[in-house]
C-alpha cells in the first residue's frame, strides 16, 4: 500500500516528529516522500528553502554539477537553447532506470550518495517516476545470481566513455563498480540501464547487467508516483526512472535537484 507523502509544515523549520518520519521511511527503503505545506514566494527562496532543508538531514556535501546554480541547484526543466540542449533530462523524453551521477564516480566517498528531487511544477501528462530501494535491487540479484552480482562489483564493471558537449567542455571516461561499500560500510549503487554510451568490462558482466535490469523491471516492491507542485524526495540515491511527459499551453515542468556525495544522517 503507497504511503503518503509526509506533510512538513514549514521546510525552514522541520520539526522533531517531522524528521523522524521522514528519517524512518529512509531507514526502511533508503527514500522518502514528502509535502511542503508553504510555498516560497519565488526561486530564490527556493533554493534557500531546499538547502536549509536538506541540511536538517546532514546534506551539505553538495556535488559540483555543470548545470548547478551557485547555490548546487539544478533545474530540470525543457532546454531549448545552451549547454542543456539534447540531453536526455532536459527533454520531455523517457529516461531509464539510473542512479544519480553513475558517470561521475571518484571513489566510495567521492560520488553522489544523497539527493532530493523536488517539484516546482508539474508537466500536463506524464513525467511519473518509478523508485526502487538499490539494497533491494542487490539483494535480488545476490539471491538470483551470486555470481553476477560479483562480475558488478568489479572496479572496472562499467564504463562511461569520454564526451566532448557542444560548448566544448571535455568529460573523461569514467570507471567503476555497481555496486559498492563506502567507508562508513553502506551500500552504494552506481547504474544506468541506458543502451548506447556504456561499456561494459566484458559479455559475461553485460550478462549480469541485463539480469540486474530483468528483475529492477520485475521487482513488484518498486513505488509509482508523479510529484506534484510542492512535493518531493529525499534519498540516498536510490533507483529512480521518469517517463515521458507533455507540456500544454503555458505549463512547464521544473523539477529542482541538489545531489550530494554524502548519505543522508539518521542521528
Amino acid at each position: 500500500m503507497a504511503v503518503a507523502p509526509t506533510p512538513i509544515a514549514d521546510p525552514r523549520a522541520v520539526s522533531d516528529s517531522e524528521r523522524a518520519a521522514l528519517l524512518e521511511q529512509v531507514a526502511a527503503t533508503n527514500f522518502a516522500l514528502y509535502q511542503w505545506r508553504a510555498a516560497p514566494p519565488d526561486d530564490d527562496a527556493l533554493d534557500e528553502w531546499l538547502l536549509t532543508f536538506t541540511g536538517n538531514f546532514g546534506l551539505r556535501a553538495r556535488e559540483d554539477h555543470r548545470s548547478a546554480n551557485g547555490n548546487g541547484v539544478v533545474r530540470i526543466q525543457v532546454a531549448h537553447d545552451g549547454g542543456r540542449v539534447g540531453y536526455i533530462p532536459y527533454t520531455t523524453l523517457r529516461i531509464a532506470w539510473h542512479t544519480d551521477g553513475y558517470y561521475n564516480y571518484h571513489g566510495p566517498d567521492n560520488c553522489v550518495r544523497g539527493m532530493i528531487l523536488h517539484c516546482a511544477a508539474a508537466a500536463s501528462e506524464g513525467g511519473e517516476n518509478r523508485l526502487l530501494d538499490h539494497e533491494l535491487a542487490y539483494l535480488r540479484l545476490r539471491d538470483a545470481d551470486e555470481a553476477a552480482l560479483r562480475l558488478l562489483m568489479h572496479p572496472q564493471a562499467m564504463t562511461i566513455p569520454e564526451a566532448t558537449d557542444d560548448s566544448g567542455r571535455f568529460r573523461a571516461a569514467n570507471a567503476g563498480p555497481v555496486f559498492f561499500l563506502d567507508d562508513a560500510g553502506a551500500l552504494v549503487m552506481r547504474y544506468t540501464a541506458r543502451k548506447r554510451n556504456v561499456v561494459w568490462r566484458d559479455a559475461e558482466t553485460r550478462a549480469a547487467a541485463e539480469k540486474l535490469l530483468a528483475l529492477i523491471e520485475a521487482e513488484p516492491l518498486a513505488r509509482r508516483l508523479t510529484l506534484a507542485p510542492g512535493q518531493g524526495l529525499l534519498c540516498n540515491n536510490v533507483l529512480h526512472d521518469r517517463s515521458a511527459f507533455e507540456d500544454h499551453g503555458d505549463s512547464r515542468r521544473s523539477l529542482c535537484r541538489i545531489r550530494f556525495n554524502n548519505r543522508i544522517n539518521s542521528n
